[in-house]
């Protein structure tokens, strides 16, 4: 009877722990969800996505809508009229189209499509860390819940193939801690397929993660790194990947020579490209990072376990990615959670090792601090952003009421334009779209009508909107790698009256006008 009474209680608090992290994990990816769903006057919402990547994405998942079955290799909504053969593959497009039949709109899908992802992470680190016997495990499903690199990856309103890279890798690393520790052949397995899977995605971030893994594990285990189980597991890795790649259609992964010239300039406008200090990634990860080699070390010297030596060269890999672009940020707070068990577990006692690890969330707390107590200069630029989305909007809504023809505008909000306008739009914001997006800044940068005319002309555009002169012409300028003008025409363009003759203006909000190309 003692037994018997005993299991339900343990069950049901693995459930409350498991809703309580859920709850948390909801919480922390929802703290934006003022500025994601904004209601508008006529009783309709917007939604307000993070970034242009995310239009293009929803892009995709309305064309997948509307043709089941597709594989999208080329755009032909950026870049006009060239369009763009995207590295972008359809298996985040497939389920933001499936979640949309569930959704009351595709537009609600897209919000949240990755939110559940991360959900899913959860279940799966709590489900993982019990059947491991984890201890501490505590730490690691609590970091994975608020760092701020996580919950940026798994935000509400970023439709973005991060969080299914985030999830994959995650469910592939910790299959692979589980084979080393039990030689279970299905953990191998599933480490091989979500192996897969993630290659499917992108072949960017999960080849070096696996080359890394593959390398640690070497290093580490020597020839035992490579039983049998683990060969085919990987050659079953190798084939889904390779299938996926001959499904979307054996895309090159290298950009072409015009990408390449402009990449070094546009890449400094991205923050995800930029590298990253030891101060930021404390904000991810917590001061303990910064003992993290040390204490993995100590483990591996004390316990023999190889899964802290292993931890312990990944981590330091994600480190240097990190260093390197912010964009690994979510593998570097991922790659962090999980190995503390083992960083914490020398410490011995509960009674050490919670105060030290809560006292080392101090840099993570100050993060969140800063986002749910936002400065007034915060404050004003999140209201901005709401105020740009909804008069970009307006824009889309009248040139979609226009006969069909490109348009060009500034690079950043063109994703946005060419989603909700369904007109196609000559810059973006993906890297394959830069052709198109240094066009648009050599014509806000022109000197001269006859320039301008022949980039419209070149680029078949019918229509213009124009911004701000002062976020156009510095962000134009460090594109072309030029210095910027005395007088061009982006000035023209705001000041009115000296507008050039062959721009004839259609429409106008506070942010925005928009200009109908008369060519003769």
């Amino acid at each position: 009877m003692a037994i018997t009474s005993r299991f339900p209680i343990s069950v049901l608090r693995g459930l409350a722990g498991a809703i309580f992290l859920l709850f948390v994990f909801l919480a922390a990816v929802s703290w934006n969800r003022d500025q994601v769903f904004i209601p508008q006057v006529n009783g309709e919402g917007l939604v307000v996505l993070a970034d242009g990547d995310c239009h293009a994405r929803m892009q995709r998942a309305q064309m997948v809508l509307e043709n089941p079955g597709i594989i999208i290799d080329a755009h032909d909504f950026e870049n006009h009229p060239i369009g763009t053969h995207p590295h972008t593959t359809a298996p985040l497009d497939y389920l933001i189209a499936a979640l949309a039949q569930l959704t009351p709109s595709l537009d609600i899908a897209g919000a949240w499509i990755s939110p559940l992802l991360g959900l899913l992470a959860i279940l799966f680190l709590v489900f993982w860390s019990r059947r491991l016997e984890l201890q501490p495990r505590w730490p690691t499903l609590l970091l994975f819940c608020l760092s701020p690199a996580l919950t940026h990856a798994f935000a509400l309103g970023r439709p973005d193939h991060q969080s299914l890279l985030v999830l994959l890798t995650t469910l592939a690393l910790t299959s692979q801690f589980a084979f080393l520790r039990s030689q279970k052949k299905r953990w191998a397995w599933m480490s091989g397929t979500a192996w897969g899977l993630a290659l499917s995605v992108s072949w960017f971030e999960p080849i070096i993660l696996l080359i890394g893994q593959e390398v640690a594990r070497t290093i580490v285990l020597g020839r035992a790194a490579w039983p049998a189980t683990w060969r085919y597991a990987l050659l079953f890795t190798a084939g889904l990947g390779l299938s996926a790649w001959a499904l979307e259609g054996f895309r090159g992964p290298w950009p072409d020579a015009a990408v390449l010239e402009l990449f070094p300039r546009w890449a400094p406008l991205l923050g995800e490209l930029q590298s990253t200090g030891l101060v930021a990634m404390f904000r991810w990860t917590g001061w303990l990072l910064l003992a993290a080699p040390f204490l993995l070390a100590w483990d591996y010297f004390r316990n023999r376990d190889p899964l802290a030596l292993i931890l312990l060269l990944l981590l330091t890999m994600v480190i240097a990615l990190t260093g390197w672009q912010a964009r690994w940020s979510p593998w570097l707070a991922m790659t962090f959670a999980l190995a503390l068990p083992w960083m914490l577990r020398p410490l011995g006692k509960p009674w050490i090792i919670w105060p030290v690890f809560l006292l080392s969330l101090w840099p993570v707390a100050a993060e969140w601090e800063a986002r749910l107590l936002p400065s007034e200069y915060e404050q004003e630029r999140r209201a901005e952003n709401i105020v740009e989305a909804v008069l970009v909007r307006q824009v889309a809504d009248f040139l979609q009421s226009q006969p069909r023809g490109g348009v060009l505008a500034p690079w950043w909000i063109s994703p946005a334009l060419a989603r909700q306008s369904e007109q196609p739009l000559v810059g973006g914001s993906s890297h394959q779209s830069l052709p198109g997006s240094a066009d648009t800044a050599r014509f806000f940068l022109a000197k001269d009508d006859q320039t301008a005319v022949q980039i419209l002309r070149h680029r078949r555009v019918l229509y213009v909107v124009s911004d701000a002169p002062e976020r156009v012409i510095p962000t134009s300028a460090t594109l072309l790698g030029l210095p910027s003008p005395p007088r061009p025409l982006i000035t023209r363009l705001d000041r009115g009256p000296d507008r050039p003759a062959f721009l004839e203006p259609v429409f106008a909000n506070p942010f925005f006008r928009v200009y109908k190309f008369e060519d003769e």
